[in-house]
């Protein structure tokens, strides 16, 4: 591992770096912050639920009075507007909201002690918390799915001391999350291990937390590559821990039919689901089947006209921007039916939608992987039965739509639907993927490569069940 190295932060709508400098953890520090994890593990252990439930609480209550310096550090460090930083606060605020009031619940409480007596047996369960986790700050969700984002706020909640391993390119964001966070464990005399705070421009320390020993979970969010890096680093250790990766998705779309719906209305919300903030969302439909009938063309003519006169705009970070470059370059120069849109700066990237007969879209690996952004495959297909052949060559996935202008009471017993039951974590009747509502019911995960365990969710609070474990204490009572 390297010692300490400087870099500085990107500025996406300015197209240049900048200026504030911050510099990686050394070897030293880094090992310190992980034996803090470690000395804490013990306290939480013990520290009762609602003494966590206020902790979260104080937490809620600390990003809202540093509001106004997370916003300013969000906005130079992302290249998304006010609009998008009120919603993802709001989530964030929402998030530990819920947790707190959750395990504080009677509904918690007897869930954590569940008691039986068979014959002269007692036998309780209890539910304990796995030891210190390892979480990696997102890239496209700074606040909500990064520091102090769902992975953390579950494994809080869940008792387990959380190192942060922030994203790079928003340092400055996370560092401002951190301190309202350091601010609530200082209130509430809460470990100051329970939560770390990690800085490196590159994956060496995330490599080390990944093998360390003491490390028992990892929660992910992120591209498939970095999530199969991941596993890779925890499949080398001598003792296996659970890896919780949520990774790529191209979350596909079923026009059924057309009758009954307003084409111009679901072009439009297509067009957004697709195009808004840059398409970076890990549910952003990568492939619309449509049905190949004239309604059907006239749908792909105004997602064609839609998608290209969409504002282009900048993405998160350079990286991502030019992964998107590649992806959409190698496409466009296998199929001539690239449409892009224009560009208002050299530094954004277009919106792009491809039109393609399903015969030319069949088993073609460009077209059924992410690509992360604006980029949309229409699939115009001749026979509904051939649909479960499409669905059934893509891998897991996070989500699967369906929308149909006729009653559809029936779907949910439709072979094609029960397919997708098997295949995605969400299937969504007529309406877009985009928006994870956090609540119980709530599933976002799915078979693998859109998650590394369809078992569990990544949002809601059975997120906590990753990083809790059973334990049962039976006595003899005669």
């Amino acid at each position: 591992m390297s010692e300490q190295h400087s870099f500085k932060t990107f500025n996406p709508l300015k197209n240049s770096f900048n200026s504030k400098q911050f510099y990686s953890d050394t070897p030293l520090e880094l090992e310190k912050k992980i034996q803090l994890a470690v000395a804490a593990e013990k306290v939480l252990s013990e520290t009762s639920y609602e003494d966590i439930s206020f902790f979260l609480l104080e937490i809620k209550s600390e990003l809202i009075t540093k509001k106004n310096k997370i916003s300013s550090a969000y906005l130079e460090e992302t290249g998304l507007n006010k609009s998008r930083f009120d919603v993802e606060f709001e989530r964030t605020l929402f998030q530990l909201d819920i947790f707190a009031k959750y395990i504080s619940s009677p509904e918690w409480k007897k869930r954590c002690h569940q008691n039986e007596q068979i014959g002269s047996k007692l036998i309780t369960k209890k539910k304990l918390p796995i030891g210190p986790i390892m979480v990696m700050g997102a890239s496209n969700f700074p606040l909500a799915y990064s520091t102090i984002g769902g992975d953390s706020v579950a494994a809080l909640a869940a008792r387990c001391p959380v190192v942060l391993k922030s994203h790079p390119y928003h340092l400055r964001t996370s560092l401002e999350v951190f301190d309202a966070i350091a601010t609530a464990m200082s209130t509430c005399n809460i470990h100051q291990g329970t939560f770390t705070h990690v800085v490196d421009q590159g994956h060496e320390h995330a490599a080390y937390i990944a093998k360390h020993e003491s490390i028992k979970g990892i929660g992910f969010t992120g591209s498939q590559l970095g999530g199969e890096a991941i596993m890779e680093h925890v499949n080398s250790r001598k003792y296996p821990i659970p890896v919780f990766a949520e990774m790529g998705s191209v979350n596909p779309v079923f026009i059924l039919d057309t009758s009954n719906l307003s084409l111009t209305d679901l072009a439009k919300r297509i067009t957004r689901s697709v195009c808004n903030d840059r398409g970076q969302f890990c549910t952003k439909p990568g492939v619309i089947f449509i049905p190949n009938s004239d309604e059907g063309k006239d749908l792909c003519a105004l997602l064609k006209k839609n998608i290209s006169s969409y504002e282009s705009g900048v993405m998160l970070h350079p990286n991502m921007r030019e992964q998107f470059e590649l992806k959409t370059s190698a496409i466009e120069k296998n199929y001539s039916e690239l449409i892009r849109g224009e560009k208002k700066e050299n530094h954004h990237v277009s919106n792009c939608a491809l039109i393609i007969h399903e015969n030319d879209y069949k088993g073609q690996s460009l077209l059924t992987t992410e690509v992360f952004g604006p980029f949309v495959s229409l699939v115009l297909y001749n026979d509904y039965n051939g649909l479960e052949n499409h669905l059934n060559d893509l891998k897991g996935q996070l989500t699967c739509s369906f929308f149909s202008g006729e009653n559809t009471n029936h779907l949910p017993n439709d072979p094609l639907i029960q397919l997708a039951l098997k295949k995605v974590g969400r299937v969504v009747f007529n309406d877009v993927p985009t928006g994870v509502t956090i609540c119980k019911a709530m599933q976002h995960g799915g078979p693998y490569p859109a998650s590394s365990d369809s078992r569990f969710t990544a949002v809601g609070t059975d997120s906590m069940y990753r990083f809790i474990r059973d334990v049962t204490i039976q006595q003899n009572v005669n």
